[in-house]
């Protein structure tokens, strides 16, 4: 028969008013070509649900189930008894199931032979889904079963779609609440999206081009974006995101709400007044109500959660805010104006990374080591601010600042705080043993005062204070080199020196007014 009248391309080409639309895969055994060639005549033109056919041949069992293992989302297998042998179609069948656990394909054997293989012992003894005698399977009623078998496999894959669905919500969720910090969750809920709603599709039509924004100051402001938005942060979301979308940005009601729009799917969710999370995906279509239903779901509980988690991260900034005032508060009254707080705090940031702390762990230490000299609220101004060297009774009162600020930080119950009390008790014991106040030695002193330690030194030596001025790099470099393994722990030194140049943007970063 001539190739001609093959309607659907068999290398995936298909005609331009079907391109959106991906091809119901059918798979022909048969020995016989002249099978294959009947079968693409009697279903010319055939389409259900607006997708068109594409066949696949084989002319044995082994070939069959070769293609299958390549094209595991066949939908409908028509399936010659005998082939290579008299029971090759029985045993293609058998390995679809058993071997290659494929459920999904729907199989119809057909025979030319019926005597060789009954109708009723193959139906109770196969799991199959129909079986024909090739004499009957006359034009229309090959459409009737291609109906019927197209119907029983979308409805197969919807709940299992379903199912998947669901499995991937609770998944990317789980991994969604791993991240700590707003932005990255925001950038997570952006990834995921794809992921929860066609991982099989590479995310091609659920967009790249995506944005999530959070209501600060009553207004939505992008915290993080993807594809065109990934330079926008910090821009108001009315600013950038299409007009139709407006209405939504400035709906007051609280609660979930969502919309498919023309340029793509928006959707927010207002917990309280002027308090709103937001995500809009540029170019996004959804191809069914349950992708649509996965899609709602996943945003509204992404959406749920990050609520929370800016809940939080106001919490976190107002308590780290609350830890600079303290501390600028002590400078200002010891008449050392400028950085030293912010220098301090990114040195041993970058320090605890540097000696392999975990994020959070090195995150926390810059957070709690601007309160280092909190004690210093209790001692005299003749003292903290003397130009001089203090006498012997001066350098008593002025070690008590350590025990001080770890008595004012030790009796809250927040873990930032607890650990701005330890900095605060131990960036003055030395490696040595001979520092204050316990006299710690070594490792006995914890890692956060070492670091600490290392980064209020290094600061103070490169900078002016009231007692001096500041020491070239040369000079600070030998200081370290003279305490190593004295004042200070052995390992920080050498990351502090063989990684010199970092240290010193930090400065530049965050230098002294002039």
């Amino acid at each position: 028969m001539s190739d001609d009248l093959v309607f659907a391309d068999e290398n995936g080409a298909q005609p331009d008013a079907n391109k959106a639309r991906r091809p119901w895969q059918v798979l022909v055994v048969d020995d016989d070509e002249e099978v294959h060639s009947i079968t693409k005549l009697a279903l010319r033109n055939f389409t259900f649900d607006h997708r068109p056919l594409i066949f696949l041949h084989a002319y044995t069992g082994k070939e069959g189930i070769d293609i299958l293992m390549d094209n595991p989302d066949v939908a409908v297998c028509l399936l010659d008894v005998v082939m290579e042998t008299e029971h090759a179609g029985l045993e293609t069948a058998n390995a679809i199931r058993s071997m290659l656990k494929n459920t999904f394909v729907r199989i119809v054997l057909r025979t030319g032979q019926p005597g060789q293989a009954p109708e009723e012992t193959i139906i109770a003894e196969y799991d199959i889904n129909d079986y024909k005698e090739k004499t009957e399977l006359t034009r229309g009623k090959l459409h009737t079963l291609m109906y019927s078998c197209l119907r029983s496999y979308r409805d197969i894959i919807a709940l299992d779609r379903s199912r998947l669905g669901l499995e991937r919500i609770l998944e990317c969720s789980t991994q969604l609440h791993q991240k700590t910090y707003l932005k990255d969750f925001a950038h997570g809920i952006l990834e995921q999206i794809s992921a929860v709603i066609a991982p099989e599709e590479d995310g091609f039509y659920a967009g790249s081009h995506g944005v999530a924004a959070f209501e600060q100051a009553g207004e939505l402001r992008v915290i993080a974006g993807t594809g065109a938005y990934s330079d926008q942060e910090q821009q108001r979301a009315v600013d950038i995101l299409p007009n139709e979308c407006a209405h939504l940005l400035h709906d007051s009601a609280l609660g979930f709400s969502s919309q498919m729009t023309s340029h793509g799917f928006i959707c927010l969710y207002r917990a309280k007044p002027h308090h709103a999370g937001l995500l809009f995906l540029r170019d996004f279509k959804t191809r069914n109500e349950l992708e649509e239903h996965l899609l709602k779901m996943f945003c509204h509980n992404a959406l749920t959660a990050f609520e929370n988690i800016s809940l939080r991260t106001l919490l976190e900034d107002s308590q780290r805010e609350i830890v600079y005032l303290l501390g600028d508060a002590i400078e200002h009254r010891s008449q050392e104006t400028g950085f030293h707080l912010r220098r301090v705090s990114e040195i041993s940031y970058l320090l605890a990374q540097k000696c392999g702390l975990s994020s959070d762990a090195a995150t926390q230490i810059r957070e709690a080591a601007p309160l280092h000299d909190l004690g210093k609220i209790a001692i005299p101004d003749t003292i903290l601010n003397k130009p001089t060297k203090l006498d012997a009774q001066e350098w008593t009162v002025m070690k008590t600042h350590a025990k001080i600020g770890y008595q004012m930080l030790a009796s809250s119950n927040k873990p930032l705080l607890q650990l701005g009390a330890d900095i605060a008790l131990e960036h003055h014991e030395r490696w040595d043993g001979t520092g204050y106040p316990a006299g710690k030695r070594g490792t006995a002193i914890g890692i956060a005062g070492r670091i600490t330690a290392v980064a209020d030194v290094f600061d103070a030596l490169c900078n002016r204070r009231i007692y001096k001025s500041a020491w070239d790099m040369a000079r600070v470099e030998a200081y370290f080199q003279a305490q190593r393994g004295l004042q200070f722990d052995p390992q920080l030194v050498d990351l502090l020196l063989e990684n010199l140049d970092e240290f010193c943007q930090i400065h530049q970063r965050f230098a002294d007014p002039a």
